[in-house]
């Protein structure tokens, strides 16, 4: 009967250093991947770093009083090889007050913008009355509003809040937005809590015009016509700037609305600016939107908003 061979010894040996050998190598590499992904973040954070640093100078060109949006070259430009700053200076009275309107129960104006969004009549109407039940301090209820009880069923907690709004994104919260923001997306762009409330002619789009004036579509894309110069492009040299609302009274006298209620609503200067400024290095951007008053005498700025993504 033959015997079954042992191990050799040394094969044995020879078998573990290959197993330490293979388990050294994944290890190596394992490492390896750990490394490169710290040197892929840290490297990703730094032109995170860079392009904030970029959106900062940005905001502070935008906000010098000496600095105006048809500065382009200064304002959109190369900083280094790789490295972009584009800053886009408004003034806050391109957008309706959302609270000044409520307060001042202005109703027409927020009917027509509506309706022209794609609203039916009654439907504005109703939106409008749940606006003015989230502002109010709770003494009664409009026709078609909405208080606590209308919001527990939605399940929607804490509202509504009974003061003016403090964002504009808290108006998304209002019941019956979601209808409005299905039709109108970007309906965010057209309001504001800053401001005196005021529609800077210089400054509105056609639809904000078009609502605070009273006229037709026609009339409105005229006034931004003349307004833009022959370049037809916002912010260059050839912009022509209205130095006051009376420059509009050729256009104003076929408003729908009372003589001189449109002209009540309109001013040709904000005093409240936005400034959108982008850092962009490489594949990474950030952007700080920032909103501020500027003090009198040319004293410094108040800072409304300051927003980061």
């Amino acid at each position: 009967m033959m015997k079954k061979a042992s191990p050799s010894p040394c094969g044995a040996a020879l078998l573990l250093v290959l197993w330490a050998i293979a388990i050294l190598s994944f290890a190596v590499l394992w490492v390896a991947d750990l490394v490169n992904l710290e040197l892929a973040t840290k490297s990703a954070e730094a032109r995170g770093m860079a392009a904030r640093q970029i959106a900062l100078s940005g905001v502070a060109l935008g906000l010098h009083p000496q600095v105006t949006r048809e500065d382009i070259a200064l304002l959109n430009r190369e900083v280094r090889p790789g490295e972009t700053m584009r800053v886009r200076i408004r003034g806050e009275g391109a957008r309706f007050n959302i609270n000044q309107l409520l307060a001042q129960q202005d109703r027409i104006v927020l009917k027509n913008l509506f309706v022209l969004w794609g609203l039916d009549s009654d439907a504005a109407d109703v939106l409008i009355d749940r606006l003015t039940d989230w502002v109010d301090d709770d003494i009664g209820r409009q026709l078609n509003g909405a208080e606590q009880t209308e919001y527990e069923a939605a399940g929607i907690v804490g509202a509504p809040a009974n003061k003016p709004f403090r964002s504009v994104d808290e108006m998304g919260r209002v019941l019956g937005m979601e209808e409005l923001a299905a039709l109108k997306p970007d309906w965010r762009d057209a309001f504001t809590i800053f401001g005196d409330g005021k529609i800077d002619v210089n400054e509105a789009e056609s639809d904000v015009l078009q609502t605070a004036t009273g006229l037709t579509p026609e009339m409105t894309a005229d006034i931004v016509r003349v307004r833009l110069g022959p370049d037809g492009e916002e912010a260059t040299e050839d912009d022509l700037r209205f130095e006051s609302v009376d420059q509009l009274n050729g256009w104003l006298t076929a408003s729908a609305y009372p003589a001189g209620q449109a002209a009540a609503r309109l001013s040709t200067e904000s005093t409240v600016k936005r400034i959108d400024s982008r850092g962009i290095v490489g594949d990474c951007e950030r952007l700080i939107s920032v909103v501020a008053e500027s003090g009198e005498g040319g004293q410094g700025s108040n800072y409304l908003l300051w927003e980061e993504k």
